[in-house]
């Protein structure tokens, strides 16, 4: 069976690249054909795969997609690695990334492996000072920047001094020339010349082969003071792929559609590093503002994403739905017919395809057209960086797209859980699935006093996954691991005695009111989002009676639904949001929304609201480049506001 649905293993047209791990192997060190590094797996790959489609790429605006070949990409990987090596690249060193996803970026972070070196990669829309402090704490020997943009705005925010740059030279991708330049002594280089001095240089030899070496730092986007570069090695991300590999509905010559930034490791590890390794076809999405076109053009049957974007999704299709009597009667047959055949199966997470004809119909008309928007051709998808609303994952199974959510940080290469990967049936709503192999949970509840959560407390990780430590921050490093190997999280969260994790809240995040009452806010603002007109939400209220909350409105569904209650929007947002009646009428909006949630409790309503006609992003500071809220910063932009509440 073809399409959006499960498929039978072994199916001609459904083949996985590798035999599924043994569940009780041990995971201490590689073992039989593992392999021992990044690099070396890209090459079983292509070995494997080699005149298979491995990037889809759009060269440049208005251009027609071009496809590489496995093959091809490791004839650039190896000149990439020459071409380091040539200008004096030696194992340990650090290679900066300030890069968007790209054939690019993917190929200098496997040279950097090849030769025994680490990349470094950063986000372009960061700030030219946050680059500046990570160069400075990672001391790169070479970067590898997007544009002239890029590099402006580093050299801008970069010392005068030669000695604070990349000893090796910056290279710049295409092929303009720089504008600004570093100091006298480093070279700029542009990517083609760069790649064909490699082409032309003595061949890489022997790779490096050490399990244990450092593969990467990736700086976490810490919501207070610098971010911290996490050390992990080749066995550290290989054991998370290999953990799962050939556990989900994915096949050699799936297209994957990419747009997860490679910079976080949820990014790099999951959509990158393992779809190489199942034979995946991995698509870049170019555009971010034409995704549904280029979806439709590429026809992904795997997607990974975070909550933001089925977020979207699901306001956006319900709306459309709900846009007309006609829309609104066939969709309830389609969700009844829906909510039936799955209940039946007696499955979450999992999509179930229609059987009788009357759902088939409407499976037609209305959740293949649904589909559509994806290309029509999804059939697996992972959630993670933060929580999915049960109420999406639900919506997305009766779609027809199998989506699960899955938990992890940097500091564990990502994953520590999953739903999906035990098996056809066995994942769970409000759960972030089971702990993978050859990885141990504990919670520890004394780090936790809240006498109705007795069963909470902070997650403990110990596994193959675990960093090294932060690079160069020995005493943040002795906070955190609790010995090699054994992490604290910082997420509080409660295991099922069938093994099943769910996570609660951040430790650091929680607050208590007056009353003594803990509230854990990152699950409300999670709810709250599925609103249309809610597109940001802060939730606090630590040592007052009771919460309050700040929104960023989606202005656009906001003044639709003010004008259809009677409430004029005259003016700009600014005007809009300042407006007291606005407040009055979305705080009641909230407030029974909550009161009919049972995700709520009563103390956590808020009282309270502010609305910011702002976008939180990471150019005013109040957003990270993983999309988390800058608090401290928000609450100071709104601290009169705030006080000026009861």
């Amino acid at each position: 069976m073809k399409g959006p649905y499960p498929c039978g293993q072994g199916m001609a047209e459904h083949q996985r690249a590798w035999e599924r791990q043994s569940n009780d192997r041990q995971w201490k060190q590689p073992e039989g054909d593992d392999p021992v590094t990044l690099y070396r797996m890209m090459k079983t790959s292509v070995e494997r795969f080699s005149d298979q489609p491995l990037f889809g790429y759009i060269p440049s605006e208005g251009m027609a997609r071009s496809h590489l070949s496995y093959g091809e990409f490791a004839d650039l990987v190896d000149a990439v690695a020459s071409g380091m090596v040539s200008r004096g690249v030696v194992a340990g060193d650090r290679i900066a990334l300030i890069v968007d996803n790209s054939v690019e970026w993917a190929a200098t972070a496997l040279a950097a492996n090849a030769v025994g070196g680490l990349y470094t990669a950063m986000y372009t829309q960061q700030r030219g000072k946050e680059w500046a402090y990570i160069l400075g704490d990672s001391t790169p020997s070479m970067a590898v920047v997007a544009n002239t943009t890029v590099l402006d705005k580093l050299v801008e925010a970069m010392p005068d001094d030669a000695s604070a740059w990349p000893a090796n030279g910056v290279v710049l991708l295409g092929e303009e020339e720089a504008n600004e330049l570093p100091p006298e002594g480093i070279e700029v280089l542009n990517w083609s010349a760069f790649v064909q001095d490699g082409r032309a240089a003595d061949a890489l030899g022997e790779p490096a082969d050490d399990p244990m070496a450092l593969a990467t730092l990736i700086y976490t986007s810490g919501t207070t003071g610098n971010p911290k570069g996490v050390m992990l090695t080749n066995w550290n991300i290989l054991s998370n792929i290999l953990s799962v590999q050939s556990v989900f509905p994915i096949y050699i010559g799936d297209k994957s559609a990419s747009f997860l930034p490679w910079a976080h490791v949820f990014g790099s590890t999951v959509d990158l590093f393992y779809m190489i390794r199942s034979g995946v076809h991995v698509n870049l999405i170019s555009d971010l503002t034409r995704i549904a076109d280029e979806l439709t053009e590429i026809k992904p049957a795997v997607m990974c994403a975070v909550p933001r974007v089925w977020n979207r999704f699901y306001d956006r299709v319900n709306a459309q739905l709900d846009s007309s009597g006609v829309k609104r009667f066939l969709s309830g047959k389609a969700r009844k017919h829906a909510s039936k055949r799955i209940a039946k199966a007696g499955v979450v997470c999992d999509a179930v395809a229609p059987t009788t004809f009357w759902d088939k119909r409407f499976d037609k008309i209305i959740w293949g057209k649904v589909r559509d928007r994806f290309g029509g051709n999804l059939r697996f998808a992972i959630s993670g960086a933060s929580a999915l609303s049960p109420d999406v994952a639900q919506f997305i199974q009766m779609v027809g797209i199998s989506c699960f959510e899955g938990y992890g940080l940097s500091e564990t290469s990502p994953m520590v859980s999953a739903n999906g990967w035990m098996g056809y049936g066995e994942s769970r709503l409000n759960s972030v699935g089971k702990v993978l192999n050859g990885i141990e949970v504990t919670i520890d509840t004394s780090a936790w006093d809240d006498p109705d959560r007795p069963d909470e407390g902070e997650i403990i990780v110990t596994g193959p996954n675990v960093m090294q430590g932060y690079w160069n921050k020995p005493d943040e490093t002795e906070k955190v691991i609790i010995e090699p190997g054994t992490f604290r999280t910082g997420d509080l969260g409660k295991l099922s005695k069938d093994g099943y994790l769910t996570i609660t809240g951040r430790v650091k995040s929680q607050f208590k009111l007056e009353n003594g009452k803990y509230v854990s806010p990152a699950p409300l603002e999670e709810n709250l989002k599925l609103d249309s007109v809610i597109e940001q939400a802060a939730l606090d209220g630590r040592n007052r009676r009771y919460t309050f909350l700040i929104v960023h409105p989606n202005m656009e569904a906001l003044r639709k639904e003010l004008n259809a209650v009677g409430i004029p929007t005259p003016g700009d947002d600014a005007a809009v949001c300042a407006d007291p009646a606005v407040s009055e009428w979305l705080l009641n909006r909230v407030s029974n929304h909550a009161k009919g949630d049972k995700n709520w409790k009563g103390y956590e309503i808020p009282r309270d609201l502010i609305l910011d006609h702002d976008e939180w992003t990471t150019e005013n500071g109040l957003m990270t480049p993983t999309m988390k809220v800058k608090l401290r910063n928000l609450l100071t932009r709104h601290e009169g506001a705030i006080e000026a509440l009861d």
